[in-house]
């Protein structure tokens, strides 16, 4: 991979990564299917607590910006103390723990917490860091990978919203909170599949295969270990349990007195089961595969510094500031377009029946559009760039004619177009954000565009939803939607433009950069 930092032996487009493949993809089913079912919940929320579009509104507004705005530190410093493993089951947790508190809401104000703030930052810790282990994993069949990754992102809409349909007439609002949160629960277990990459070195063995270089890290060993009989252990203290970064390992493998093989395997099994107790601890092998072995010998502040540096120099590159501003304003309309056809086909005098029948039919061909998205960019025929752009301005136009949609069959219509195209921004951003910036400084990249979209997404639904309570009508809100659409595409099609004046840039200003470094 081009973000090799440190030997590693994790298989790269085959192998396990297969595995975290299918293991994310579960994972993305459950997340995603549950958002999915947003519009049906809306509608449910208006019709329980009575309340209006505006208010409700307030609750997908709060769960972007707190999204958002948690994303950044999750993906750039987060990660640097927890593996993604760790980041996905606190995510399933909390997101587990919204619905349960739901379930005794009786204020839509309390959901507004529960759905909002709590659900949010559960987004943010199972988002971010899947994309990132999907991109460490995957190399060449990179854009292949993510998009099967958000194609089970639609399947998990298209089966999630038929079951919260027959839950609700069932349980109600309440029970089928109550459901929803032992099924997102099933997250937690999930993530024991995404196995991290460094814990695929290896010790070393009879057969003469090589160690692995835990750690560059020189720690004086000021310990005198009494040496042991091959085949007989002794009993150690909690300071002195072999870790990669505290000095002992080294200190006993070297020793070649230091017990048996079953000896030492049954020190590291014990080493190993108090860290798996915590989240935090010196010397973890679920170390995140990206950072490179002379960070472990920076101080905080050191570390602290280069990535302000990075996050700076990351917001002077031109095609990152073009693509934030195509995700700010593309995903207002891609994201809450889902929402706000439930409601708009409500007020056309649809039933719950159809209203759920409309439902399905987006999220099945979200999952279909975001799969043909993956097969057409790994052909490498189109860009990338071009593949969204088209994508974005389709949306738009569809978007747009809201003013045409009346009956059952042109809401099935506004369904169909607006599945296929819509998804485009989601399933294609992480390989965008790689051709633009590197996988090396995708994390960073991909935590500044969550933090710039809080912004417009957590405004545009309190807006949309202000919209709608003014001209008592969702079709300005349509139209918003659709004006932020073609934005959004008109500006990614100046990406080549772009581009060569990003590489005159780097080109006059690689000279001085080096001599910074280098200080």
């Amino acid at each position: 991979m081009t973000s090799n930092p440190t030997s590693s032996n994790h298989p790269v487009d085959k192998g396990w990564a297969w595995v975290i493949l299918a293991g994310s993809s579960l994972i993305f089913m459950i997340y995603y299917g549950t958002l999915k079912t947003s519009g049906l919940f809306f509608v449910a929320f208006q019709d329980y607590y009575k309340s209006e579009a505006f208010i409700t509104s307030i609750i997908p507004g709060v769960l972007q910006t707190v999204y958002s705005i948690a994303s950044l530190p999750i993906l750039t410093v987060g990660l640097d103390h927890l593996s993604a493993r760790q980041m996905i089951i606190v995510g399933g947790f909390l997101q587990s723990i919204a619905y349960f508190i739901g379930f005794f809401a009786d204020r839509i104000e309390i959901l507004i917490f529960t759905h909002g703030v709590l659900y949010g930052i559960g987004c943010a810790t199972i988002h971010g860091p899947t994309a990132y282990l999907i991109g460490l994993y995957f190399d060449r069949r990179r854009e292949l990978a993510n998009s099967v990754l958000m194609a089970s992102a639609g399947f998990g809409g298209l089966v999630v919203p038929p079951l919260y349909r027959y839950l609700l007439d069932v349980y109600g609002l309440r029970g089928t909170m109550l459901i929803f949160s032992g099924v997102i629960f099933n997250v937690v277990a999930l993530a024991g599949l995404l196995k991290p990459p460094s814990l695929f070195h290896h010790p070393s063995n009879s057969n003469g295969k090589s160690k692995p270089e835990y750690s560059n890290v020189q720690i004086q060993d000021n310990h005198e270990y009494s040496p042991v009989p091959t085949g007989k252990k002794r009993s150690i203290s909690l300071s002195e349990i072999p870790t990669p970064g505290n000095g002992v390992l080294s200190s006993f493998e070297n020793d070649e007195t230091w017990g048996s093989l079953p000896h030492r395997l049954d020190i590291r099994t014990h080493h190993s089961s108090r860290l798996s107790q915590s989240f935090c601890s010196i010397g973890s092998t679920d170390v995140v595969y990206s950072l490179s072995q002379s960070q472990l010998n920076e101080s905080q502040a050191q570390k602290d510094v280069k990535n302000k540096i990075m996050i700076i120099s990351l917001l002077k590159k031109p095609l990152l500031q073009m693509y934030l501003f195509v995700y700010l304003f593309g995903s207002i309309g891609s994201s809450y377009g889902h929402i706000y056809i439930s409601p708009f086909a409500r007020d056309h005098g649809m039933t719950t029946t159809e209203v759920s029948i409309l439902v399905s039919v987006t999220n099945m061909c979200d999952f279909i559009g975001r799969g043909l998205c993956g097969v057409i960019a790994n052909q490498r025929i189109v860009k990338n760039s071009t593949i969204l752009a088209i994508s974005q301005l389709v949306t738009a136009i569809t978007l747009a004619l809201c003013s045409f949609y009346g009956s059952f069959l042109s809401f099935i219509a506004l369904a169909v177009m607006f599945g296929l195209f819509a998804g485009a921004i989601f399933s294609m951003t992480p390989s965008i954000v790689v051709d633009f910036v590197g996988i090396e400084n995708f994390r960073t990249a991909f935590g500044i565009i969550i933090l710039g979209q809080g912004i417009t997404m957590g405004t545009g639904a309190p807006l949309l939803g202000y919209l709608r309570d003014v001209y008592l009508s969702y079709m300005p809100s349509f139209y918003f939607m659709g004006a932020c659409l073609i934005l959004s595409g008109l500006t990614l099609l100046m990406e080549p433009c772009v581009r060569k004046r990003q590489d005159k840039m780097e080109n006059v200003a690689r000279p001085s950069e080096e001599v910074a470094l280098s200080a």
